[in-house]
């Protein structure tokens, strides 16, 4: 009989069973809102007068901003005429007061920076300075590595990667026209990194490091600004930082075209841009707030109109009971 009992109670002992609790056995009390129709018609008139004027503000700071966009690879490319010069210009005529501090961009179209494997293709120790014993080490660079596949240390690239090997380097330099002649305007490369990518994510490579050294360091900032790979294939990336008020007046841009896009058929511009507190040029953002507001007033009016004039009778909540 002892025996029965001790197997019973093992038994028991190892049943799935919840414990009856009131959390283990969902019995807890809870609120669950029931949804009448005046609750539903002043929240969506609340959102449409919150969303409208928020959406106008938006819209308001973004047309403040004043920018300026110039193609320049078929002007480049046009200019070539057949030769081995990579030396073009472009001009912008500005036509209004651009205040400091002005921000120079260049844009790449259809430049797909989000390929899956476009984004995994570095090394986040390379790029920090770490010493780099073996090929081994750099894996994550697949498949731009080592010159000819090799696993000799030497023949690896400093720095390694599809970002890194298609690093964007053509060069731009601003000049304006005064009384006939080209004023040169200074350009600021200083700060245009995020200071935590400068400060963390990227150090120069250890003096004594084998390898095969790239043309440009880990720590250059235009080098930094790459490195950090766009969402979209159509984006910018800031160049050079302008410390000085604009006038209106026509701005060349003297450029060397190294940055080879045809054979994507990409499109390369200069972009010229001052920022409000939203940012830069962004009217989407304003027109969204706008368009919601909009439907949400408009479908909170509608509802108020149906219940007025055919009401719907509701049951009484006061027979709903959750603990049966």
């Amino acid at each position: 009989m002892s025996d029965i009992s001790r197997s019973r109670d093992d038994s028991a002992s190892k049943s799935k069973r919840p414990a009856l609790t009131a959390f283990k056995q969902q019995q807890l009390r809870a609120w669950q809102p029931i949804l009448t129709p005046l609750p539903v018609i002043i929240t969506f008139l609340v959102i449409g007068i919150i969303f409208i004027p928020i959406g106008v503000v938006l819209l308001v700071a973004s047309n403040s901003v004043v920018e300026y966009t110039q193609r320049y690879d078929d002007i480049c490319s046009n200019a070539r005429n057949g030769t081995n010069s990579t030396a073009c210009s472009v001009s912008i005529n500005v036509t209004q007061t651009m205040q400091r501090p002005v921000f120079l961009y260049y844009r790449l179209d259809n430049f797909y920076q989000n390929h899956r494997r476009y984004v995994r293709s570095r090394d986040d120790a390379q790029l920090r300075g770490d010493p780099i014993a073996s090929v081994g080490d750099l894996v994550d660079c697949d498949p731009y590595i080592s010159a000819n596949g090799s696993q000799d240390i030497n023949n690896a690239y400093f720095p390694c990667g599809l970002i890194a090997a298609s690093f964007f380097n053509d060069t731009i330099a601003l000049s304006v026209q005064n009384s006939g002649a080209d004023t040169p305007i200074n350009l600021r490369k200083n700060g245009i990194a995020w200071p935590s990518d400068v400060t963390k994510k990227f150090g120069n490579t250890p003096p004594n490091q084998k390898g095969i050294r790239g043309p440009v360091n880990n720590t250059d900032e235009d080098f930094i600004v790459w490195m950090r790979t766009a969402g979209l294939p159509n984006f910018k990336k800031l160049y050079r930082i302008i410390d000085q008020d604009l006038n209106p007046g026509n701005y060349t841009f003297a450029i060397n075209d190294n940055f080879p896009v045809a054979s994507f058929s990409g499109r390369k511009y200069v972009v010229i841009s001052t920022v409000s507190w939203i940012g830069g040029k962004n009217p989407f953002l304003g027109w969204a707030f706008i368009a919601v507001g909009i439907v949400c007033f408009v479908q909170g009016v509608a509802f108020a109109i149906k219940h007025k004039i055919s009401p719907r009778k509701l049951g009484d909540t006061k027979y709903l009971d959750w603990n049966k």
